[in-house]
């Protein structure tokens, strides 16, 4: 006999209202999928013969989102200089920094921790053009700001 198809999650979670579910043909229709949507899936289909699950996991992916940018910074010869640049995106973005196109290496003065750079007792030398990228295995990008050292 035709089975009857049902849908469920295996977390228990209902199913938001914009889910679409097609029971003659087992077809679920998720429409902009978000990071509240992934998790286990459960197809069960029975009739008077028996029953049959199938299961399967949807994850959510992103490529990175800017937070907050860097914005051109004028400061003086001794000051501290504190840029953050945050970015969302699954898997979590990595931060890398840029000086004039070339890798900002951390060193005494100059220090990069969670996507944040802070260059204390700022010298004229400082001066340029910085870049911090956030990436992850979905997508790279890139925020850019101007600092000069007077």
């Amino acid at each position: 006999p035709v089975p009857q198809i049902n849908w469920r999650r295996t977390d228990g979670l209902p199913f938001p209202s914009k889910i679409k579910l097609r029971k003659s043909n087992g077809v679920i229709e998720i429409p902009n999928f978000q990071q509240e949507d992934a998790g286990l899936y459960e197809c069960i289909t029975e009739n008077s013969r028996g029953k049959n699950i199938a299961r399967g996991r949807l994850t959510y992916y992103a490529k990175p989102h800017w937070i907050q940018t860097i914005k051109d910074t004028e400061a003086a010869v001794e000051d501290t200089l504190y840029w953050d640049c945050r970015a969302s995106g699954k898997p979590k973005p990595s931060y890398r920094w840029l000086k004039n196109g070339d890798q900002l290496s951390v060193e005494g003065r100059i220090q990069i921790e969670n996507g944040a750079l802070t260059i204390s007792n700022l010298n004229l030398t400082d001066s340029g053009r910085y870049q911090c990228i956030a990436e992850n295995k979905h997508g790279i990008i890139y925020s850019s700001a101007e600092l000069r050292v007077v």
